[in-house]
């Protein structure tokens, strides 16, 4: 498969890193980066289309009032200016993340291996980092539930892997080298991250889930732009978890696939207090395979993938996991989605 007008989103605080411009050279188009209160001003960069908040709350996006100041779920702004751009695939990062642009060329060209895990019958946990790590050190990606962590069950193995033929894959969660995402529980108990080693893509079979997040992501099929967006109403260090659920959840119960890619970004991590990260992370820490049965159950085969995205977040405010206001958002975003589709 070939990619044609592919974006790059991301937000960002602070000033810009020269390093940016490389991810034009992936897409061939400006980066879009949405600004927030607290972007210095002003700010710019050549290879860079900049939003800032006049630009945001002067837009036709009526969701551009309801999204809160000074978060970082304004980026839901940065995906409706791509799709206006007309976007055909978004490359969803951070801005302390820097591509290695061949390896992201050769997921461009779709000229990789693919491995795909066995399905399971029930809902089924499995840590990505097992696969992608040959480390003895315990080690998993942020929002994977933290009572399997020990379990043997969570383990990908070999067995349960199988060569795959197919190449419409609509969703790419890359790993990242330098700094991976991992949670406050891990990055105050051990000292040093391990590190990836180079594996075949991976697509996780029918009924297998693990956590991702919005720090190096390739949506690549339009019908899932909808899942892109990153709920309000729960913490900083959940909102990116929650929508990966979400989407997982909406794929899994669809006909199209979803995996994990090998590295293809390295992270240069901005500075970060551990303990206010912790304390973001409880609830999902507290929550998370309750907050995921509901996300599961909530939909079914027989609906389109926007009616099972609805129904999530419908479903996660009557047991008060997201807030009223963010079924308001929900549907703000998708009246502006659907303006531009």
């Amino acid at each position: 498969m070939s990619y044609s007008n592919i974006y790059c989103i991301l937000t960002t605080i602070n000033e810009p890193d020269e390093r940016v411009s490389d991810w034009k050279k992936i897409t061939q188009n400006e980066t879009i980066v949405i600004g927030d209160k607290k972007t210095p001003s002003p700010w710019n960069h050549p290879s860079c289309s900049f939003i800032s908040m006049v630009d945001q709350l002067n837009s036709e996006f009526t969701i551009a009032d309801l999204l809160p100041q000074n978060h970082y779920t304004r980026k839901n702004l940065g995906y409706l200016y791509a799709i206006k751009n007309g976007a055909s695939a978004i490359i969803d990062t951070d801005d302390d993340n820097f591509p290695y642009i061949l390896q992201w060329n050769n997921l461009l060209s779709s000229n990789f291996d693919i491995n795909q895990h066995a399905p399971s019958e029930n809902i089924s946990f499995k840590n990505i980092y097992t696969y992608f790590s040959d480390s003895d050190t315990l080690f998993w990606p942020r929002g994977f539930p933290l009572n399997l962590i020990n379990d043997s069950e969570t383990v990908i193995k070999s067995n349960d892997i199988s060569k795959s033929n197919s190449k419409e894959i609509g969703l790419w969660q890359c790993m990242v080298d330098g700094d991976p995402d991992i949670d406050a529980i891990h990055r105050l108990i051990f000292k040093n991250t391990p590190q990836f080693t180079n594996r075949s893509a991976l697509i996780m079979g029918n009924n297998v889930f693990c956590s991702f997040n919005s720090q190096n992501t390739f949506w690549s099929d339009s019908d899932l732009f909808p899942l892109l967006y990153l709920p309000s109403t729960v913490s900083f260090r959940f909102t990116d978890i929650l929508r990966g659920y979400v989407a997982q959840a909406v794929i899994n119960a669809s006909s199209k696939n979803w995996g994990f890619y090998q590295a293809t970004a390295y992270q240069e991590r901005n500075v970060h207090n551990l303990m206010n990260d912790f304390r973001s992370e409880v609830s999902m820490y507290s929550n998370m395979e309750e907050i995921f049965q509901i996300i599961y159950q909530s939909c079914k085969t027989t609906n389109s993938i926007i009616d099972n995205f609805m129904d999530c977040y419908t479903s996660l405010s009557k047991k008060d996991f997201v807030k009223d206001e963010e079924l308001r958002i929900v549907n703000s975003w998708l009246a502006d989605l659907s303006l531009l589709r």
